[in-house]
């Protein structure tokens, strides 16, 4: 490692001013770095000779491999070459067996069962499959999602009544109802049962349902499913106990595929081969729903990416729950009817084009409070309320936060005497474990380490506020609020060939816990002159090993006058991809970092 490959370290003082000159660009640029570089430590070169040996791959990518402790050759096999015979037995999930037992007991009295869900990506896709599931077993079934600004997220005393107008007598509870301890002895108490399919942390007491069907309650290691990812396996189980072919509900992986990959699990086991095949299904699916929306998001003709559902189809879908009614999502991902779908296709396109007003608003109004009223340089935290936000976007303005300060943050909501918040975290802090060191002060909370949401009294916001902060100062240290990149590998660009570039396709799908390979390349020159292109996107070119190659660093125009000296060498931190422009297709150099000498 050179020495310039690490961060210098400075006070937090001049981090959180590098911070401040990202989201305000007219400010004195602090010449430190924000990331620091940290470097995957080498594994065993014999380790790497026998996997590059035994499964004929290139000592690079064996490298690569060996790294992510991919480290035999069985467990290579089944990253780069996964099939659904991997899948864990669904009744080793805890639980599942009372479930399944309960809804073939509800299918063969023809029973009413209602599939109550949650208004995100996730828990429409969780609803959409257990519905389309249970109509194809002949189930009289409804679904119900609550409405995120009247009822707020999970299962509600409004939903059970709605179940009890329609002689509902089951309820399967998707994405939701591991904390519903309350709503379900409501529910139970009308004569309703409950079946809960979740993924969610525990609370203190677990709801009294008939059947539970949570990862987090096996013993030992897990899969951190999706609630679609449960929803798929409670579906496998009860095809297999009603001993029919396990092998139709392929066709649902496409809404897997999108609801786990919206949800930012991590992309590993069972979630990275349900989400690799889904994403195949999502290019083959009979879903007209589905279609329309990859129509009007210009994904046809090719396998969608992790990427292209994250930052493109999943905000088409969410748009109607967060501005007001997920159920007509639900009916957009089961409906047969082509002209219901494009109707509805087109709604969720109005709506997402409204909601991206409504977040850049909201952005620059919470830029205007961690401005004015944020202690940033004594603050681990950022904790902003306001009336008249609209709850169905703060999420997102959370996350965006995060991403510019690197700090967990809360957003809350005021209608009011309630408020409502959505928390988005960083690597090293749990924001539901923080939750639950405040939950004297709330009226409810759920979720998991990198997202939880809450609801408080109004009066008790500020207390809140002072209580999470110092949870977070308790909890996370000076090196924890640096962020990191992660650099696998040195490897110049003149090295990557077709062969390369092959292999490291079969890394994907990619997302948290296995992300893209970023590679180090410590001799390029610059060729030509820097540009900022789009929305603040920076454009340049390098030179190595006598070829040229574009590069692309997404959101770091405001780092062009790093290059604009024209330095002789840098070292670049890059993921390498292929480029598709005019029917062309180029290798591409995506900029994660760089560093002039």
């Amino acid at each position: 490692m050179t020495a310039t490959s690490r961060l210098r370290r400075g006070d937090r003082t001049r981090l959180i001013a590098r911070r401040l000159t990202i989201t305000h660009p007219t400010r004195q640029e602090d010449p430190l770095r924000s990331l620091q570089w940290d470097f995957a430590p080498d594994p065993p070169a014999e380790c790497v000779d026998e996997l590059a040996r035994s499964c004929q791959l290139p000592r690079a990518i064996a490298h690569l491999l060996a790294s992510r402790d991919l480290n035999t050759v069985d467990l290579v096999r089944r990253f780069l070459h996964p099939t659904l015979a991997d899948l864990h037995d669904p009744f080793s999930l805890p639980g599942m067996q009372g479930a399944v037992d309960r809804i073939t007991e509800a299918l063969h009295d023809r029973e009413q069962i209602m599939v109550y869900g949650d208004y995100d990506v996730d828990g429409i896709t969780s609803t959409s499959l257990l519905y389309l599931v249970l109509n194809r077993l002949g189930a009289e079934v409804v679904y119900y999602l609550p409405n995120r600004l009247i009822e707020g997220y999970g299962l509600s005393v409004e939903g059970v009544d709605q179940a009890v107008a329609a002689e509902v007598k089951l309820i399967i509870t998707v994405d939701c109802g591991i904390t519903a301890v309350e709503e379900i002895d409501y529910a139970n108490n009308r004569g309703i049962e409950v079946v809960i399919a979740d993924h969610h942390e525990r609370g203190t007491h677990l709801p009294a349902a008939t059947a539970i069907v949570n990862p987090k309650l096996a013993e030992g290691p897990i899969d951190e499913l999706a609630a679609v990812g449960v929803a798929f396996k409670l579906a496998q189980a009860l095809y297999a106990q009603l001993g029919q072919d396990v092998a139709e509900l392929e066709e649902h992986l496409d809404l897997v595929a999108l609801g786990t990959a919206a949800d930012i699990v991590p992309l590993i086991g069972e979630n990275r081969i349900l989400t690799k095949f889904g994403l195949q299904q999502i290019e083959r699916t009979r879903k007209p729903g589905l279609k329309k929306l990859c129509d009007k998001a210009d994904i046809v003709g090719k396998t969608a990416t992790t990427g292209q559902v994250l930052f493109i189809l999943a905000p088409r879908i969410n748009a109607a729950g967060r501005l007001g009614d997920a159920q007509s999502a639900v009916r957009l991902m089961s409906t047969l009817d082509d002209s219901v779908a494009e109707e509805i296709a087109q709604q969720l396109e109005r709506h997402n084009r409204d909601r991206k007003k409504l977040d850049e608003h909201t952005l620059q109004q919470a830029l205007a409070q961690v401005d004015g009223t944020a202690s940033l340089q004594t603050d681990r935290a950022i904790v902003l309320w306001s009336q008249g936000w609209h709850q169905g976007v703060i999420g997102i303005v959370a996350s965006r936060l995060v991403e510019r300060f690197h700090l967990p943050t809360v957003m809350i909501a005021v209608d009011g005497d309630e408020g409502r918040a959505s928390a988005r975290s960083i690597p090293t802090f749990d924001v539901y474990e923080a939750f639950r060191a405040c939950d004297d002060l709330l009226l409810r909370y759920g979720g998991h380490k990198y997202a939880a949401g809450m609801s408080i009294a109004r009066e008790r916001i500020p207390e809140f506020a002072e209580r999470f902060k110092r949870v977070a100062g308790e909890r996370l240290t000076n090196e924890d609020l640096i962020p990191r990149l992660k650099i696998d590998a040195r490897l110049e660009p003149s090295e990557l060939d077709e062969t390369y570039m092959d292999c490291l396709d079969q890394f994907a799908p990619f997302g948290p816990q296995n992300p893209r390979p970023v590679f180090l390349a410590t001799g390029v020159e610059l060729s030509g002159s820097p540009i900022v292109v789009g929305r603040g996107h920076l454009k340049f070119r390098v030179m190595s090993g006598g070829r040229v190659y574009d590069c692309i660093g997404f959101g770091m125009g405001d780092r062009v006058h790093e290059l604009a000296g024209r330095p002789d060498r840098f070292e670049l931190a890059y993921i390498p991809e292929r480029n598709e422009w005019d029917g062309l297709i180029r290798l591409q150099l995506r900029v994660k970092d760089f560093q002039v000498a």
